[in-house]
């Protein structure tokens, strides 16, 4: 009498079955692990450039010259004629190799790619050559600047004709967010 030892054809068909089960069910799970840590480092880099944005305009907001002796705006902002988010500023503090008081322009704007690119750029006050601007940032959507006068909130402003503002906000939707929240942040002037 011989044993037969060894497993059937449909014993090892059904071991096969449950092994490519068990290996679809953990590369599921890897592959929503995988997609959910991409979304939340994509999410953390968005608001890291916001918040680097904000703390840039925050330090040069807090450097607004008061005292405007060379009739330039100390504060203007609004939308351009293309439409596009700006704020100009005379500040004092650029964090630049450069001392003394600087006019500071932001805009958002398309880069030559047409993707939306936060624009800034810088000159002293007695510079006469042509300004370039710098990339300073993509990956914004929307940029809105706001003002308030002390009793209303306004979309335009210009120091020259309204004085300084109460405070200035800054609305900034961010790529990698899904658009939901945008970074909200009210600056309290000099």
């Amino acid at each position: 009498m011989s044993k037969n030892s060894g497993f059937t054809l449909l014993e090892i068909l059904v071991a096969i079955t449950l092994a490519s089960l068990l290996l679809t069910c953990i590369y599921g799970v890897f592959s929503t692990t995988s997609s959910a840590k991409e979304k939340v480092e994509k999410q953390g880099a968005a608001l890291h450039l916001g918040r680097v944005v904000i703390a840039r305009l925050d330090r040069e907001l807090l450097g607004l010259a008061m005292n405007n002796q060379n009739k330039i705006p100390a504060l203007k902002g609004g939308e351009n004629s293309l439409g596009e988010p700006y704020i100009e500023l005379l500040t004092t503090s650029t964090g630049g190799p450069r001392d003394g008081m600087r006019q500071v322009h932001y805009r958002l704007g398309p880069d030559p790619d047409n993707r939306m690119t936060l624009w800034r750029s810088e000159k002293g006050l007695n510079q006469t050559e042509t300004i370039v601007e710098e990339r300073l940032a993509q990956g914004l959507d929307k940029l809105k600047f706001s003002f308030f006068d002390g009793q209303n909130w306004r979309d335009n402003w210009d120091s020259m004709n309204g004085g300084h503002p109460v405070l200035v906000s800054a609305e900034l939707t961010l790529q990698g967010t899904n658009n939901k929240t945008p970074l909200l942040s009210v600056f309290d002037l000099p």
